[in-house]
């Protein structure tokens, strides 16, 4: 399983076969010929500098070759190393195939506030990319809850999980490079988390940890022709005072971070 580390680093943001509510939109017939934001090649590869305010690192993503989900068939994504970017971790070992101007993403999100203390979100078939979408237009959207186990206690996570059309940008610049014709996307996790605390003699209560908030918003640029040439994600979480209840997780009350994943060479054809 992938691991994410919050204030360390996150990644990772999408998607397996999921019996979830996942929603993709209608093209409705406003499709033209789709472009290669993203060339899906066997071989093609990127390789990533990931920096953020506690640590840095470097991530080799790659094309492996084609994997069959569902009856479709798709590129499978991994990676030299276990990936610490959040784009990459997105992708890693997961599929992506493209259908009209979208690419769609198929395996497993994870996320984890610590090393004992993550979840892992399926998706299916959720859009990352809309060639022609428009400004603000939602992509995908799935909606769902997950319970694990934690110190004795069940704890409960509501999640929605949304990709957002934003700007199309003639040229972006990052790092002294300029790509042009780059598209930009919006990916929120929002997640509310409760947990079920037993108290003696009278039963068993839930306690909100955390109110519903957006915890991970996160912008991908793809240059045409090219991939993703830069991912930002800020990352922020305000925990809800549950120290009455006796109830320690293995976190700060509240924490904010940002990661940055720029582009530093590629194979893309």
């Amino acid at each position: 399983m992938k691991k994410i580390y919050f204030l360390l680093f996150i990644s990772a943001i999408f998607a397996s076969c999921s019996s979830g509510d996942d929603s993709t939109p209608a093209d409705n017939g406003n499709n033209v010929s789709p472009g290669d934001y993203m060339p899906l090649t066997t071989g093609n590869y990127w390789v990533y500098d990931v920096q953020n305010t506690q640590q840095q690192g470097r991530d080799s993503l790659y094309i492996t070759g084609d994997i069959n989900i569902n009856g479709n068939s798709y590129k499978k994504f991994t990676t030299l190393n276990l990936p610490v970017g959040l784009f990459s971790n997105a992708i890693y070992n997961d599929g992506i195939r493209r259908s009209g101007d979208r690419l769609l993403l198929t395996g497993n999100f994870d996320f984890g506030f610590s090393e004992q203390f993550s979840i892992s979100i399926p998706v299916n078939e959720f859009t990352i990319l809309k060639e022609n979408a428009s400004l603000n237009q939602v992509l995908s959207s799935v909606s769902g809850s997950l319970t694990q186990p934690y110190n004795g206690y069940d704890v409960k996570f509501d999640y929605t999980l949304t990709s957002r059309a934003k700007e199309h940008l003639a040229s972006y610049t990052v790092n002294q490079d300029t790509y042009n014709d780059v598209k930009k996307v919006a990916t929120v996790l929002a997640l509310k988390i409760t947990a079920m605390v037993p108290v003696d003699g009278i039963g068993v209560f839930p306690v909100t940890i955390m109110q519903n908030q957006d915890v991970a918003v996160s912008h991908q640029y793809y240059a045409k022709n090219i991939g993703v040439v830069n991912v930002v994600t800020n990352i922020s979480y305000q925990l809800s005072d549950f120290s009455q209840f006796g109830l320690q997780l293995p976190l700060p009350q509240s924490g904010s971070e940002q990661q940055q994943e720029v582009l530093d060479h590629y194979l893309a054809q």
